[in-house]
């Protein structure tokens, strides 16, 4: 068996990390609907989240201190670590890393900062940062490696686009309460979690 975990809302809080963000420029005299509207803005543009766009995108709206700005940003991705989530620990414990697969979306550099900075990659014995469809890249995990699959994603639409290709996969859902597509609705997931605590159960009632 093979365990692929999500990174951004599955185990990382990505919305604590954002919030950190926030403080920064509310300082600087930014309001809140503006920083996610530029937030919003800078997914839009590239695809993803990049701190550099994201800095240049809201300097065109007031000018502040670039330099400092970014100080204080790396400052917080530094300390990734502190925004994965404590049930990530408990669970990693029980399985050996030859089963554990970390599969990503991320189209920056800012994305493998952060992952490199979590402190999680020793967790697992492969990492996949992908910019493309995530069936594409579970497509080639089936091939590689024998027996079941488990794939644990936040997202409605990479769940029911894996699971359209490879309906063989068995898939979680998870929503965490400030997790960014809570209100997605999976139409072929196999299970919906809040956490990891409880999903130690599950697979082990799986396992090949």
């Amino acid at each position: 068996m093979k365990i692929v975990l999500d990174f951004d809302d599955t185990i990382f809080n990505t919305y604590g990390l954002m919030q950190e963000f926030l403080k920064i420029f509310l300082i600087e005299g930014f309001n809140e609907e503006q920083f996610w509207d530029v937030y919003r803005q800078c997914k839009k543009k590239i695809g993803d989240f990049d701190k550099d766009i994201f800095v240049d995108l809201i300097y065109s709206l007031k000018n502040f201190n670039k330099e400092e700005i970014n100080k204080k940003i790396d400052f917080i991705i530094n300390k990734s670590n502190e925004f994965v989530y404590r049930d990530f620990f408990d669970f990693v414990s029980s399985f050996k890393k030859e089963k554990l697969i970390l599969l990503s979306f991320g189209t920056t550099e800012f994305q493998k900062t952060k992952i490199e900075n979590s402190g999680i990659s020793k967790y697992f014995s492969e990492i996949i940062i992908t910019s493309r469809n995530k069936a594409d890249d579970m497509e080639e995990i089936q091939k590689k490696y024998n027996g079941s699959i488990v794939f644990i994603e936040d997202k409605a639409k990479a769940i029911d686009d894996v699971k359209k290709r490879l309906p063989n996969v068995i898939a979680m859902k998870m929503i965490r309460a400030q997790g960014g597509h809570t209100e997605t609705k999976s139409e072929l997931t196999n299970y919906i979690i809040q956490d990891l605590n409880k999903l130690e159960g599950i697979i082990n009632n799986l396992r090949d």
